[in-house]
């Protein structure tokens, strides 16, 4: 009885620690900066006039 105490004082110790560690993620999870709006930057809007730019100049040459 006391063996299967000690299993189960053990056990309850994993547990705590996993948890403390799940919280350390979900900490970390937060405070990171969220990735998708520095995909969609002002870097993306830069491309789209010289596109367009581009596109007229190779339009006027072939036509």
């Amino acid at each position: 009885m006391e063996e299967r105490l000690y299993e189960l004082e053990d056990k309850v110790q994993d547990l705590e620690l996993e948890v403390h560690d799940l919280r350390d993620r979900i900490q970390l999870l937060e405070d990171k900066p969220d990735v998708r709006s520095s995909l969609l930057g002002h870097n993306v809007w830069v491309l789209i006039p010289l596109v367009a730019i581009i596109s007229w100049m190779i339009v006027e040459i072939f036509s």
